[in-house]
C-alpha cells in the first residue's frame, strides 16, 4: 500500500473516530482541524442516532448547533471541481445559504475561506459517508463563544453517491450539509433540517437558518 493511500485510509478512520489534527502555527496558537461526515440514507426513511464530532448530537430540534464561525458574515469560496455537474451542484447550495440572508458567500479566484469540491471515498465500497468537512479553526480565538474559522474544506463522495442513486437535487443537499458544517453548524438531531447527521431529502430549513442567526449575531 503507498504512502498516500494509507494516508488517506488513516484520514478517514479519524473522521469517524471524531478525532481532531493540531498544527502550530505560532507559539502562542494553533489551528486546530476536525472533521465531520454525512452518513448515507439507502431509502427515503433515516434509521439510526445522529452524531457530531463522535457523539450525539444536542440541543433542540428548531435550532442547529453551532462550534464554529467566521470572523464576519462575508465569507469566499471557491468551486474546485473540475465537474461541470459537481460545479453546478455547489453553486446551487451557496444559492440556498445565501437566500437565508446571514451570510455573504461570494466567489473567488485567490484563496479561498472555503473550498468546494467532490472526489472518491478512500474507502471504496466499505464506504457509506456521502460527503465530508475539514474545518481548521484558531485554538485561542472566539466570538460568542464559538470557534472562529481559518479555513474549510467540502467534498461529495461520487462514489458512494453513485452507489445509492442520489439524484443531482439529492447530492445538493447533501453539499448543502458540508457547507453548513464549513459555515460552522453541528448535526441537528430532528430529520426535518439539512444538518440531520444523514442527509438525503433534506434542504436547508428554519431551525438551520436559526441556527446561522444565532451563530452570527
Amino acid at each position: 500500500m503507498n504512502n498516500r493511500l494509507m494516508g488517506s485510509l488513516l484520514t478517514f478512520v479519524a473522521v469517524v473516530a471524531g478525532l481532531s489534527f493540531a498544527t502550530p502555527s505560532h507559539a502562542s496558537a494553533k489551528i486546530v482541524t476536525d472533521a465531520d461526515a454525512t452518513a448515507a440514507v439507502k431509502s427515503s426513511v433515516s434509521l439510526g442516532t445522529a452524531e457530531a464530532d463522535g457523539g450525539a448530537a444536542t440541543g433542540k430540534a428548531s435550532l442547529t448547533p453551532a462550534a464554529k464561525r467566521w470572523s464576519t458574515t462575508t465569507i469566499t469560496y471557491k468551486i474546485a471541481s473540475g465537474s461541470s455537474y459537481y460545479k453546478s451542484v455547489w453553486q446551487n447550495a451557496v444559492k440556498v445559504w445565501n437566500r437565508s440572508g446571514v451570510v455573504n458567500l461570494v466567489p473567488t479566484s485567490g484563496k479561498a475561506d472555503i473550498t468546494l469540491s467532490n472526489s472518491n471515498s478512500p474507502m471504496g465500497k466499505n464506504d457509506s459517508t456521502v460527503g465530508i468537512t475539514y474545518s481548521s479553526y484558531y485554538n485561542n480565538k472566539n466570538m460568542n463563544g464559538l470557534s472562529v474559522l481559518a479555513s474549510a474544506k467540502s467534498y461529495v463522495f461520487t462514489n458512494v453517491a453513485n452507489r445509492y442513486h442520489y439524484s443531482k437535487g439529492e447530492r445538493t443537499n447533501v453539499a448543502e450539509h458540508e457547507l453548513g458544517h464549513a459555515l460552522g453548524l453541528e448535526h441537528n438531531v430532528g430529520k426535518h433540517s439539512v444538518m440531520y447527521y444523514a442527509t438525503r431529502d433534506q434542504s436547508v430549513s428554519k431551525p438551520d437558518v436559526n441556527g446561522l442567526v444565532h451563530s452570527y449575531r
